[in-house]
């Protein structure tokens, strides 16, 4: 399907015609450790319209135009440039970029088989990675995709990820579309919470760091998409249910599911090919002196430091938990996952984050990210998950009713291995999971009867 780029603009904030004074904020500690500095988180929002759209879409683009900058004006460090440790706003060559486009298709053919790879076409930024210098990089940038006929809107955007994290990403989708009277977005309770200091030169290796399954990258991986309708998730709720977890959330019980087959299928493609390196009589290539499995899983801290924050505080408000399997077999009970994965949880709510945002929040930090590069080095294999469900991203409205599908956009070769991104479906009824792994490990995953028993691969999108 072909996608025709009709403009490029900036968009200014609508704050800078009544404020022409430079500000600038101090970046916090998170934001400069944080993974992404130069990553652009990609989402995309399917609307179904009447066929008289394609009569609109000047009216719909000077529209979104116009509310564009007044969200911009509530989240004005948003609009502004990063340089060093500043995020500069309110100069002339700040803004957001927007885009508008006009896709050869009609939606519903398109949405009956959708195509991954497809996917990124719709984004203003189709690249994972950010071309641009950090001091000129655009933080928010929007495609708005006309599909044939009038037959549906897709809205694309691509977040820059060095102040932007999946709930500041969300808050902004949801102020621009809804232009409710919400208070400016405000920078000050992350670098006040998360002061950033001087970094000895002992420190500068302590960037967040990746797992090497994230960092080495495969010739060849897959990206894939399965959802959990609402029946799945409450089955696995009630098999992740233990002695110690009585009441597994639904955003843990599909983790828990999806690290124990991913670990079958990787401890099945360990075991065909060592028995291949063997027969080839390369023995000794196959020793691995590590062992166990780590996840690692985004957590969003506002809601969990006292007194908790706002959803509109900008920033990376987010750290990851750390949960070790050590158990080699395969055979692994669900509860017992559970179990981990809960108490990794409860380690940043009542340990990790008391200790952040007090006095000696830059050595609990500085401790934690080491203790994550060793986890990392410990591990045979690790997995990285991030949720974005009950963000609210399924009842974003800006006039068409609610989206019919959401999705992500990145390449296969791109997405960085071993990561799952789960969010609701647009329905409100279930979790999607995306899923990206190497080929052979994908395609074990994806024959594992036992796993599909709950996980359907990439149905169709109905339009009612």
């Amino acid at each position: 399907m072909e996608v025709e780029i009709i403009s490029r603009e900036i968009i200014r904030s609508g704050a800078f015609q009544r404020d022409q004074h430079q500000k600038s904020f101090h970046l916090s500690l998170l934001d400069i450790y944080i993974h992404g500095i130069e990553v652009y988180t990609p989402i995309i929002l399917f609307y179904s319209t009447n066929k008289n759209q394609s009569n609109n879409n000047e009216n719909t683009i000077s529209s979104l135009k116009l509310s564009l900058s007044e969200t911009l004006a509530r989240f004005p460090m948003l609009a502004g440039r990063i340089k060093g440790n500043f995020v500069h706003y309110c100069s002339s060559n700040n803004g957001a970029l927007f885009v508008e486009a006009s896709v050869k298709a009609s939606m519903a053919d398109f949405l009956r088989n959708p195509s991954p790879e497809f996917l990124a076409k719709l984004l203003p930024f189709p690249d994972l990675y950010s071309t641009e210098p950090l001091e000129t990089a655009v933080q928010v940038a929007v495609q708005v995709n006309f599909f044939s006929c009038g037959t549906g809107i897709a809205m694309g955007f691509s977040f820059l990820h060095k102040i932007i994290d999946g709930t500041t990403m969300s808050a902004f989708i949801k102020s621009w579309a809804a232009l409710e009277k919400l208070a400016c977005g405000s920078y000050e309770a992350s670098s006040s919470l998360f002061p950033a200091k001087e970094i000895s030169a002992n420190n500068n290796d302590l960037v967040f760091p990746k797992s090497p399954f994230l960092e080495a990258q495969p010739k060849h991986c897959s990206i894939k998409r399965f959802v959990f309708d609402a029946m799945a998730v409450s089955n696995l709720k009630v098999r992740a249910k233990s002695q110690i977890v009585s009441n597994p959330t639904s955003v843990e019980a599909v983790t828990c599911f999806i690290w124990k087959h991913a670990m079958k299928a990787a401890s099945t493609f360990k075991s065909l090919d060592k028995k291949e390196v063997i027969g080839n009589g390369e023995k000794g290539s196959c020793v691995d002196t590590k062992s166990g499995s780590l996840l690692v899983h985004t957590l969003n801290m506002r809601r969990r430091i006292q007194p908790p924050l706002s959803e509109y505080d900008v920033g990376n408000i987010f750290w990851t938990s750390r949960a070790y399997y050590e158990a080699s077999n395969t055979n692994i009970n669900l509860g017992d996952l559970e179990t981990i994965l809960r108490q990794s949880f409860l380690e940043i709510t009542n340990d990790f984050i008391p200790k952040a945002t007090g006095d000696d929040g830059f050595e609990t930090i500085l401790s934690s990210l080491h203790q994550l590069h060793e986890s990392y080095a410990k591990a045979s294999e690790s997995y990285a998950f991030s949720s974005w469900c009950n963000m609210g991203l399924n009842r974003v409205n800006f006039g068409w009713d609610k989206p019919i599908w959401i999705a992500i956009g990145t390449k296969a070769n791109e997405s960085p291995v071993n990561m799952i991104l789960l969010m609701d479906r647009a329905s409100g009824e279930g979790i999607e999971a995306w899923i990206t792994l190497d080929d052979k490990t994908m395609n074990l995953l994806e024959n594992d009867y036992e796993f599909l028993e709950f996980a359907s691969p990439n149905p169709s999108i109905t339009l009612d």
